[in-house]
């Protein structure tokens, strides 16, 4: 196995020009964050408060700051990003869509087949998304980040506005994609719940610069995560707002 990537960030100042007379916005101001190669860690903080930008500085979407954002592990990761709205061409077919970023052979086919099977959803390869629900369409884009075989995943709440059974599943398939595929993963949330049953660390962001109030390992195996009681019982002894 190729060795993992890890990070090291540090934002001197990220700000937002004035718009319509308002003073600017200090988004982050020395805001300093390390991440271990194959770590999960979970980004929490209300919404607003920076966790989106952070994602998109890391993944070079955003270059407007000052500081340095460095990888260790892979001078050039390969880097997928699932987004908060799963964002597939309406006009290609889902496995046209997990396609997209392979190069034209076979092999990326059967990549990107194997990847619709690990969801459950090879029934949709010739599907175009709007005929399906958004959860499906959410593993579908699920599917096409693993699909370049990531060094770093960035994850910006890709579980929001499923019910929580359907959300449930999810959790569980990236769980099992991230055993079969290892990544680094920042997952952005503003939910302590979703942050506990995956994470390994949990860095709660809070304030304007944003920083981190809490820095917390989630010491719970597989079964205690499944565990709702255990769940909550952790959320209220270290995260409790």
């Amino acid at each position: 196995m190729a060795a993992m990537t890890g990070l090291k960030i540090e934002i001197d100042c990220k700000s937002y020009p004035p718009l319509g007379g308002a003073p600017m916005r200090r988004i982050f101001e020395g805001f300093h964050l390390s991440v271990d190669p194959g770590a999960f860690v979970c980004l929490l903080g209300q919404s607003g408060i920076g966790k989106t930008t952070l994602l998109n500085m890391i993944s070079g979407l955003d270059t407007d700051y000052s500081g340095r954002i460095e990888f260790h592990g892979e001078p050039k990761p390969r880097m997928g990003y699932v987004f908060q709205t799963p964002r597939l061409l309406p006009w290609r077919t889902v496995l046209e869509n997990i396609l997209l970023p392979l190069p034209s052979t076979e092999s990326a086919r059967e990549t990107a087949l194997d990847l619709l099977a690990g969801m459950g959803i090879s029934d949709t390869q010739d599907v175009y998304p709007e005929r399906l629900s958004l959860g499906m369409q959410r593993r579908v884009a699920l599917a096409r980040a693993f699909a370049i075989g990531p060094d770093v995943l960035l994850m910006d709440e890709p579980f929001t506005s499923l019910d929580e059974s359907t959300a449930d599943r999810l959790r569980d398939l990236l769980i099992a994609m991230l055993a079969q595929r290892p990544a680094t993963v920042l997952f952005v949330t503003h939910d302590s719940r979703d942050a506990i049953r995956m994470a390994e660390r949990i860095l709660v962001l809070s304030g304007s610069p944003a920083h981190a109030v809490k820095d917390v390992s989630v010491g719970m195996n597989l079964d205690e995560r499944l565990d709702k009681g255990a769940v909550e019982a952790f959320r209220g002894r270290f995260l409790a707002q």
